[in-house]
């Protein structure tokens, strides 16, 4: 009976040497999307932005993404079109997904006073916070216009002090890949050439995200030694809509879990401090290693290059 055992144990301790080893725990992102309904260098129509939020959604679903979508409500008020307006919120929720503030107007921490900020949040949540308690649904975050939290300290302090009092999280994030540029390019393109242009800026844009989520993996490795979850920043725009199923494909071909922005933030990384922004807001990888005096070799995706840094000074300067 005692050599059986014995042999049992080494036959297990063998094939515990020769068992292929256990895949890494996937990585995790978290997808939050800013400038609801849209987001727009060129005029575009409340039914064309109700057809931008549809693609966006159906991609979501697709691929088991619950996104939250930041929303500016006065983009929602056009003559005899408000209706419609709401109606493309309510079909963020119907979808299972979740609504926060971008606040009216847009108003930065940066030229906006802490006052003008303050009344934006205000002013922006009015058919937001009707619609998400009319469903049962939450209204917990703020997402920053131009991710900027503050002049200074003082102000920053006192500017989350009042989403506080107003039931408001800080929705950070740690991963952008310049969307707006390539949107803007994206968008702007006419004439015989522009399909085949905008192809190419498609392509480019899904290099640049696989460049950029690199650069954004060093940060996470060399400031907590490990992979947090990430969050995802970018805007309802035509060109997300048209590539964001690319886009998610991708980043589940990097190792990511697409998972809710709650859970995200449940990890101890975004208990880090992170300080005032000052006029230009970058990921909070990069607020958390200042804040921390780690220095790190990377600070933040690289510039957009090639043929769309090309046309965008071509077509979006100024």
């Amino acid at each position: 009976m005692k050599l059986l055992s014995l042999l049992t144990l080494s036959l297990g301790l063998l094939l515990a040497d020769v068992a292929p080893a256990q895949p890494p725990a996937a990585k995790r992102i978290a997808i939050t999307i800013d400038d609801l309904p849209y987001a727009s260098t060129t005029p575009i129509s409340l039914d064309e932005a109700a057809a931008l939020n549809q693609a966006l959604l159906a991609t979501l679903r697709r691929h088991g993404a619950k996104a939250v979508g930041f929303v500016n409500e006065d983009k929602l008020l056009r003559p005899g079109q408000i209706d419609a307006g709401v109606a493309l919120l309510q079909a963020w929720l119907d979808a299972g997904m979740e609504l926060g503030n971008h606040n009216f107007g847009h108003v930065g921490l940066w030229k906006g006073t802490l006052a003008q900020n303050q009344d934006a949040v205000l002013q922006g949540e009015v058919f937001t916070r009707w619609l998400t308690q009319r469903q049962g649904a939450p209204l917990r975050y703020y997402r920053h216009p131009y991710t900027q939290t503050g002049r200074d300290e003082a102000e920053r302090e006192a500017f989350e002090t009042f989403l506080s009092a107003h039931g408001y999280t800080v929705a950070p994030f740690t991963v952008e890949h310049d969307d707006s540029v390539f949107a803007c390019v994206y968008e702007r393109l006419q004439g015989p050439e522009r399909e085949r242009l905008q192809a190419r800026v498609a392509e480019d844009y899904d290099a640049h995200l696989r460049r950029s989520v690199a650069v954004f993996e060093t940060m996470s490795q060399q400031l907590f030694g490990r992979q947090i979850p990430q969050v995802l920043l970018i805007h309802a725009s035509r060109l997300n809509a048209d590539t964001l199923d690319r886009s998610l494909d991708t980043l589940a071909s990097l190792g990511y879990r697409f998972v809710p922005l709650d859970e995200a933030l449940q990890d101890p990384a975004y208990r880090s401090p992170a300080r005032a922004s000052g006029r230009f807001g970058p990921s909070w990888l990069a607020r958390w290693a200042r804040a921390l005096g780690v220095k790190l070799t990377v600070y933040g995706q690289p510039d957009p290059d090639g043929e769309t840094a090309r046309l965008h000074a071509q077509l979006c300067a100024g």
